[in-house]
């Protein structure tokens, strides 16, 4: 009978503690940051300013090229259309199906050239002045691009040539120049 009795008392004391209003409290997600890159480690990171899409071309019968450059603080266009200044930017070849131009969709990174791939590389300390600037490639991975407003919402979660973790996002203009 002791037995019993310490028994039920051990039962209710589990059921007072496992009953608390918290326990349906979920955390409070983390808000992603906007315009912003992260590499390497995860700790380090670039912010993005502006984006840029060059001439649609038609590379093969079931290929069509769109090249995109995401400018991080530093870089800018001048009045002519050339990148001006030294700092972070990112390079991407995107593969539609479409002479229609940037393509929203989920694009596969792959070196194949072909509809719904993309390929892509990013440099920290970009300087158009000189030619031997140093890029990491993306090996793998996924980039999304859906319509945001007037502009774009351009997600990067890649590997980059590193073994590095190369992930972010631009939320903006993606401005077309020849």
């Amino acid at each position: 009978m002791k037995k019993i009795h310490l028994l039920l008392i051990g039962l209710f004391m589990v059921s007072l503690s496992s009953c608390n209003d918290d326990d349906n409290v979920l955390p409070p997600l983390e808000t992603p940051a906007a315009n912003v890159f992260c590499y390497g480690d995860g700790t380090l990171s670039f912010d993005v300013t502006g984006a840029f899409r060059g001439q649609t071309l038609q590379i093969s019968n079931d290929a069509i090229r769109t090249q995109v450059s995401i400018l991080g603080d530093g870089l800018s266009l001048n009045e002519m259309d050339q990148i001006e200044g030294i700092g972070a930017i990112i390079e991407l070849d995107f593969f539609g199906n479409t002479t229609q131009g940037f393509q929203s969709g989920l694009y596969e990174i792959s070196d194949l050239q072909e509809s719904a791939n993309a390929s892509g590389s990013y440099s920290i300390s970009y300087d158009p002045t000189v030619t031997t600037n140093s890029f990491n490639t993306l090996d793998s991975g996924l980039i999304r691009v859906s319509p945001y407003n007037n502009g774009y919402l351009i997600e990067i979660d890649a590997v980059d040539s590193n073994g590095d973790d190369f992930h972010g996002n631009y939320f903006g203009l993606v401005q077309s120049i020849n």
